[in-house]
């Protein structure tokens, strides 16, 4: 008799369980998705290389990428105000819910990339420097003169001139996120004036005599960020604007994307 009593009222608390918000829920709407898939892209790393002594660019060797997901936006201020509320990241100097964040810098977008993979139980990451040109697509942006310009003081300039080009000028405004439209690969805002943190590190080295890489060695305390010209810039600048840029023109903005999976 008791127990048919009580069967009303765990039904009425099985209810309200179900009302009531999980502790431990995402803490924003899951994000939306772009499955990116294998392909060739012609790569080069980037750096600081020499050939006999000379500064010379490493010539692009075909690399196959395997496929992955990658988020269609860029991670937003909403989203990461979610971070620094629990503690896990530190407060941005420029806010905005329905922008990119900007104003990160690399450790700023690994903590978030962290504490989002605890929040969500699945792995999550800053895309390698390959996934994101593989990803970028059309609007991946290489500044690097070709390898087969012989004179290096022709190759600095040649550099230097793409970049101005590619760049554009400086846009310190900050837009809505989707403000400039998709890629082929369905990604928003990719080579807008938000440049985007991967988890590559600046090389330095020296080249074969064809111009493929004979050695190289990682520096990461500066990372890369893919936009329409990659950029390598200290990992705790969060305003490349200003100064940190140890190779190339500077980003208007820092901001980032994440990759879902190991």
């Amino acid at each position: 008799m008791k127990l048919l009593l009580l069967l009303p009222l765990l039904g009425v608390a099985g209810v309200m369980a179900m009302l009531e918000p999980r502790p431990d829920a995402p803490p924003f709407d899951p994000p939306d998705m772009v499955r990116i898939a294998s392909g060739e892209i012609a790569f080069r790393p980037f750096g600081n290389f020499s050939q006999n002594g000379k500064t010379r660019t490493p010539r692009r060797a075909s690399m196959t990428v395997p496929g992955f997901e990658i988020m269609k936006y860029q991670v937003t201020g909403g989203q990461y105000a979610a971070c620094v509320a629990d503690g896990a990241c530190e407060p941005a100097r420029i806010v905005q819910s329905d922008a990119p964040q900007t104003g990160v810098n690399w450790n700023d977008a690994s903590a978030f990339a962290a504490w989002y993979a605890d929040q969500t139980g699945e792995p999550w990451r800053l895309p390698t420097e390959a996934e994101w040109q593989l990803a970028a697509a059309e609007r991946h942006g290489d500044s690097g003169p070709d390898y087969d310009a012989a004179d290096p003081g022709a190759q600095m300039l040649a550099s230097y001139e793409n970049g101005i080009t590619l760049r554009r000028k400086a846009d310190p405004a900050l837009y809505r996120a989707g403000a400039f439209g998709l890629n082929s690969n369905g990604l928003a805002d990719v080579s807008g004036n938000v440049w985007e943190w991967t988890d590559g590190c600046m090389q330095n080295g020296t080249l074969a005599a064809d111009g493929t890489v004979a050695e190289t060695a990682a520096y990461c305390g500066v990372r890369i960020a893919g936009g329409v010209h990659r950029a390598a810039v200290i990992d705790f600048v969060r305003d490349a604007s200003v100064g940190g840029c140890a190779v190339g023109l500077p980003p208007d903005h820092l901001g980032f994307r994440l990759v879902r999976g190991s």
